[in-house]
This record gives structure tokens, sequence and C-alpha cells, in this order.
């Protein structure tokens, strides 16, 4: 590497290796440090979450330790690697970034005729399995150069060896994803037929994913190697992502299906699951596995075009870089990045002004800031108005039927409301989302034992989702309009655990503890609402749309007595 390049030199393929822009050695004492590195110089952007880096360099300690472990050995890099004037070591809140226009690095450089050995030659981390499982990946991913040749050495089939289809591109820019037919490794063929169709059922749930193209199954199923490399199949058939699945005997009678999602750009594993197969292989017992993944999978996508968004240093986004930076900053959940984000969607309609997904996320965009300064009925109907020209732009996105949904709860109409989320549900079934509505919905016609079936579908459907906070705070206030005290106050807690910040299970959470007689208990948590949010009043309460008010007042009057300005009424005793 010549030093007036100025830029880092990083070599991977045999010994780790890190020369600085002016060709001097840095020296990195830790292993795990030098792991970091490389990890983060084959990401996609460079970057990844420190979750991620501390499951795979710290997985065997407890969540604690290892975040403490991460930050400490963070530290030390950038004391290495940030000491030019421009950072290569970009750490933030949750993501840890290596400025890949920095560095060059030798694994990812064209090769002629240079054999440099494997990657991380004689590297290891003993104990850490997950960083083994990256190596391991990685070694049979990367190309090491021989003769010039440039061929894979035991990496699989190359393109040209692989008989292929032809498949026009289609996608321009958008995350297509490729589902492989399941691989059967039961050593029963009888179960063949089990695996194909369980590969079918997610190529026609996932094609009702409106803003997801799914490659068409005469397509995905040609490559029916257990082996064949992501990169390869993406490159073929024009797919940002990979699905793989397998069928395999646990113990016994009984049978796993595991499925990995990969990114098809760099190879990389994204996200993998392990679930028992039921007894019962009938359609019907299968269709709740189908609906689990598909949710999940639906999250996992979405948040990996987040992240390669933001990533994008361009200063001319286009159309899909700026959805999904909107995207990016409206799961934030502030008023700020829904400010920002709103700008972005902006933009993306200015350039597609006829784009469904441009109106949707315009509307969700509505939504979150209507709801978070409660806004009045002349906004909703805006709201409303502008979900039903996504519903026409695509009348078969689920999506666009429930923000319609919303707007008529929010409105008071609720027989108008459940049909549309209704609708939602049957054009998505897997949309959470739509589900969790549906709930909300119940309990504010006030029927909440009829919301708590929804409300736990839309949590197994997507257990990480951003607006989890807000399925469980409806959960809590099914419990608490049952009178079920203790249940309410757990869901509120759970809720209060993944947004602190949210009034609504804080308000919920003092009346269910009023409910319990502990009032004392009520105070502290009326003293966590001022905090969190100083400016609550009543009319936070009074904005929310229950059919019969009745239970507004209640919710207010249960804060009041939490301050111990009204007695208890005889009405709240039980």
């Amino acid at each position: 590497m010549a030093a007036s390049s100025r830029k880092f030199a990083l070599n991977l393929m045999g010994s780790f290796r890190l020369l600085g822009p002016e060709g001097e050695r840095i020296d990195i004492a830790s292993r795990k440090g030098m792991a970091m590195v490389a990890m983060l110089a084959l990401a996609e952007g460079g970057e990844r979450t420190r979750g991620w880096l501390q499951e795979k360099l710290w997985g065997q300690r407890d969540r604690p330790q290892a975040q403490g472990s991460l930050r400490r050995e963070l530290t030390h890099l950038r004391d290495h690697l940030n000491t030019g004037p421009h950072p290569l070591l970009i750490c933030e809140r949750q993501t840890v970034r290596l400025d890949l226009s920095l560095v060059d690095i030798d694994a990812l450089l064209p090769k002629q005729g240079v054999a440099t050995g494997d990657f991380l030659e004689g590297f290891d981390i003993a104990g850490e399995e997950g960083f083994e499982d990256w190596l391991r990946e990685q070694r049979s991913l990367l190309v090491r150069p021989t003769g010039g040749s440039g061929a894979r050495s035991g990496a699989g089939p190359t393109l040209a060896a692989m008989p292929m289809p032809d498949v026009e591109p289609g996608f321009v820019d958008r995350p297509a994803l490729a589902i492989l037919p399941f691989a059967n490794l039961t050593e029963d063929a009888t179960h063949d037929y089990l695996c194909e169709g369980l590969s079918e059922d997610l190529i026609d749930r996932l094609s009702r994913l409106r803003w997801l193209p799914v490659i068409a199954r005469s397509s995905s199923f040609a490559f029916a190697s257990d082996r064949v490399d992501p990169r390869l199949i993406g490159q073929k058939l024009h797919a940002k992502y990979v699905l793989e699945g397998r069928l395999k005997r646990s113990s016994g009678s009984d049978y796993v299906v595991g499925v990995s999602l990969s990114d098809a750009t760099s190879g990389y594993s994204l996200w993998s699951h392990r679930m028992p197969l039921p007894p019962d292989r009938s359609q019907d017992a299968l269709d709740p596995i189908v609906a689990e993944l598909v949710g999940v999978l639906d999250a996992q996508i979405d948040y990996a075009e987040q992240v390669r968004a933001r990533g994008n240093r361009q200063n001319r986004l286009e159309f899909n870089n700026l959805i999904w930076r909107g995207r990016w900053h409206l799961n934030r959940l502030t008023r700020s990045d829904s400010e920002t984000a709103r700008q972005l969607f902006e933009q993306a309609l200015e350039l597609e002004p006829e784009s469904p997904e441009a109106i949707i996320q315009q509307t969700f965009c509505l939504g979150w800031s209507l709801w978070a300064r409660r806004g009045g009925d002349a906004e909703v109907a805006e709201m409303r108005q502008l979900a039903h020209r996504a519903i026409v732009a695509d009348p078969d996105d689920g999506r666009g039927h429930m923000l319609a949904g919303i707007a008529e709860m929010w409105l008071r109409q609720p027989g108008r409301a459940r049909t549309l989320f209704e609708r939602a549900i049957e054009l998505n079934p897997s949309l959470c989302q739509a589900h969790a509505e549906l709930g909300c919905h119940y309990n504010l016609v006030g029927e909440p034992a009829a919301a708590i079936a929804p409300l736990r579908l839309a949590q197994r459907l997507s257990p990480n989702d951003v607006h989890s906070f807000f399925f469980i705070g409806e959960l809590a206030l099914s419990h608490w309009m049952l009178g079920k005290w203790a249940e309410a106050v757990d869901h509120a807690d759970q809720s209060l655990v993944r947004r602190p910040a949210y009034w609504y299970a804080l308000v919920i959470k003092i009346n269910a503890l009023v409910g319990a007689g502990d009032l004392l208990a009520a105070r502290r948590a009326h003293d966590e609402l001022m905090t969190v949010t100083p400016d609550f009043t009543p009319q936070f309460i009074e904005w929310t749309p229950f059919i019969d008010r009745t239970w507004n007042r209640r919710l207010a009057e249960g804060v009041a007595m939490a301050t111990g300005e009204q007695s208890r009424p005889a009405s709240r005793r039980r």
C-alpha cells in the first residue's frame, strides 16, 4: 500500500495486519479488537449494531457485562484508529461503523495472480461460538486468489457452472427477496411435500407485502442446492435478500424448521430462527408458523433497508433511499425525527407523486404526528383523505386500509374502522399493526375481552416491533377495563420498559394501582408520569377516542385520586 494514497490498508487474507495512511503498522493488542475491525470491514456500509457485535464477541457473558466489554474495546480502538483529521471508527448510540472510504481492504479488492492465504489465517477466539460461526461463513465465501483465475476454493459452484434461469431485473433499487425451496434433512422423503409447501406458502404470504418484491417460485426454486452462495443467487435473480429453510429431526418424532435470511450483496447472515413443527401437519396447524415468519421477515428486511439507506452518503438521494431514510427517522419516534421523516417523504412524493409507497409513508408520518400532539378532527380528516388516496393508488395494500381505519377510529366511527381493519388483515394476514389496531378498536368500543387475542397475535407476529410498546400498552388497558389489576400493572410495566416516556401506559398503571388499593404505588407512578411528561394534563386523556366517554372519566379520576385530589368513588371499588 503506497503511503501517498493516504488511506489505511487492512489485510484480512492471511494474517491480520493494519497499516496507517503513512504506511505505519497499527498494532491492536486485543484479538477481539482485531475481530471487530474485520467484522466492520466486511459489513454492508461498514456498519454493525452494538447488539450484533456483543452477541458475536461476548456471547458467553450476560448483557451488562457484554455491553461494558464492548464499550472498553471501542475506547481502545478509537485511541488507535482515530488519530487523523477524519475518524476511521464512528461509534453511535446503537451502531458502530468503519468509514470504508478511508481504508483499502484486500479481501474486497481485485487480485491478479497473488496468493494471499486464507481469510484471517490462524485466527480464532476460543469459546465464542458466534464469532466462530461468522469466521467459518466468511472463509467459505471469500475468494482465495490463485494463479490469476479468481476461482473460489471449496465454495461450491460458480455462476458459470450452474444451470440458472434468466430473470429480468424488474426490481431496480428495490429490496427483492428470493425464497429457496426448503431443504428436507430428515432422511424421510415423505416430508418433501411439506418443505415445498412451506416455501410456497411463504412466497404467497410475503408477496402480499406490497413494498417487498418476492421472486417468483419458477425462478427461485431453480436453486435447489443447499450450498449455493447467496451472493450468486442475488446476482442472477437480482435479489437483495435470500431466505433458506431446513426441516430437521429434533428428537424422536419431533421436527424443527430452521430458517436463515442472508444479505445477497455481502453474503452475510442477517437473521436465523428455529421453531418446532406441530405434530399436526395440516394447513391450519402450519398457518401460524408461516404467519409468524412473514411478520418477522417483514420487520427484519424493513430494518435492514433503513440501515442501508441511512448509510447512503450521496448528496442527492434517489426515491427508494428517501423512503427508507424517512422510515428510519420515523421509527425513532421523536418529534424532530418525525419532522425529518415528513420532509424526506415529501421529497419522495415530488419525485413520484402517484407512488403508493410514498403516500402510505406520508400517511404513517401524519398519523404519528397527530397521535403525539393529539390533533383535532380537521387534521384527522386530512389523514383519512390521504389514506384513501393510498387505497386508490394500490387497493391490495393492507396498510392503506389500516391507516384509513385508524383515522375513522379517531373520528369515533367504530363500524367503519373495524371494516377497514378486517380488510387490511384479509389482504395481509401478517400485518401485525393491523391486528393491534383491531385490538385497540375493541378496547375503545368497550369490548376489552375481545381485544386480547388480536393484541397477542400482533406481539407474536413482530415481537421486536418498534411499536410493541403500543401493543402491550393496549393489553394493559384491556386488563384494567376487565378489573384485572395485577395483569394490567404487569403489562403497563412491560410497555414502559420498551418506551419509558409512554404516558398512556403510566396512566393505565396508575389506575390499576388505584383499583388494587395501592395508593402509595399509584402516587409514585404519578410522580414518574410528571417526570417523563411534564406537560401532562387531563386533556391528554380526554382526547382518547372511547365511544363511551365514561372510560375517559374513569381514567381521569384514577389519576386525580393518585394525587389525593379526590376520594375513591364507590363505583371503582371491587
